[in-house]
């Protein structure tokens, strides 16, 4: 009861805020979703390009659900699809503080966390902050993926097909303690608020896709100290109608300050600066190309000179 008192109290806090924070970022009509589907049994031959080719390297994995991003193709995409994550692996979901009246919200019964939560405008073209870009990360939808891969059973108007797709939490981070996450739907109604837990996402007949499916706006929500400059959560999915597999569990990781990757950045600290330069003259002309068969044949001489001179 004091993790749901906490919640309660968070949420009514929470209700101006909110609604600030939705009209100041009002200016996009493109929102990268959470999406959930069907592994893939059409995948990409190349990830960046899911319209070029397709293969299925995984056959026994088509009834699992899977939980991604915004494919390369979409106005929303993410650069590191399928992960929620950079292409070089940095983190991408950057959190910033829930302000109040310019004040921010710190947790009821410890004053030293502060709330922050994921919902920011970004582009591909000029990154972090765009008026123009796209709302990452605020919904969650079924999966329309290209050439209708991924998608759950569709159905028609008058029969629903019977998946019921709920999302659980498994667990957060080591840094944060377990109320200091949790998700909140658009009536503020808290969910998640404990490992175990789980949501169920309602079910609807999507005009514009032809098929049933999801579209649920679930907020992410972290109580953070000064310290928690990296957070993380564990979510996995399940059909409760039994027809799709329970999903692989995926780390969804959050940040204060990202890295984002640009040219000539050669150590990933967001700056071209002379450490770039220096590592790019303290390396050059080394060769990065590796072959096992060419290190073999160089082992089987060394071996065999070895074995001459005993001779």
């Amino acid at each position: 009861m004091k993790i749901l008192s906490l919640i309660a109290v968070a949420a009514l806090t929470l209700t101006a805020a909110l609604s600030q924070l939705v009209q100041a970022q009002g200016h996009s009509d493109a929102v990268a979703h959470f999406h959930i589907g069907i592994n893939p049994t059409w995948r990409p031959a190349v990830w960046s390009s899911p319209a070029e080719g397709a293969i299925d390297s995984d056959p026994t994995d088509d009834n699992k659900l899977w939980l991604f991003s915004m494919p390369p193709a979409h106005k929303a995409a993410t650069p590191g699809w399928p992960h929620w994550e950079h292409s070089n692996g940095n983190t991408f979901l950057v959190l910033s503080p829930v302000l109040e009246e310019g004040e921010h919200v710190t947790k009821p019964g410890d004053p030293t966390k502060e709330l922050y939560t994921c919902n920011f405008l970004y582009s591909k073209a000029t990154g972090y902050g765009d008026p123009e870009g796209a709302t990452h990360l605020n919904g969650w939808s079924s999966a329309f993926g290209p050439q209708g891969a991924w998608n759950l059973a569709a159905g028609d108007p008058n029969n629903a097909p019977k998946w019921s797709i709920q999302l659980r939490r498994e667990r957060v981070s080591g840094n944060l303690d377990a109320n200091d996450f949790f998700m909140l739907q658009s009536d503020d109604t808290p969910v998640l608020i404990a490992d175990g837990q789980t949501y169920t996402f309602p079910k609807r007949w999507l005009k514009d896709e032809n098929a049933w499916g999801i579209h649920t706006h679930l907020y992410f929500y972290f109580w953070l100290d000064e310290a928690d400059d990296e957070v993380a959560v564990v979510l996995s999915a399940h059909d409760a109608g039994g027809l799709y597999q329970r999903s692989a569990d995926i780390t969804v990781r959050f940040a204060k300050t990202v890295v984002q990757p640009i040219q000539g950045d050669v150590n990933s600290d967001g700056v071209v600066d002379i450490e770039d330069f220096r590592i790019v003259l303290e390396n050059w002309g080394l060769s990065g190309i590796y072959s096992f068969q060419s290190q073999g044949e160089h082992d089987h001489d060394e071996h065999e000179h070895d074995h001459d001179h005993e001779d």
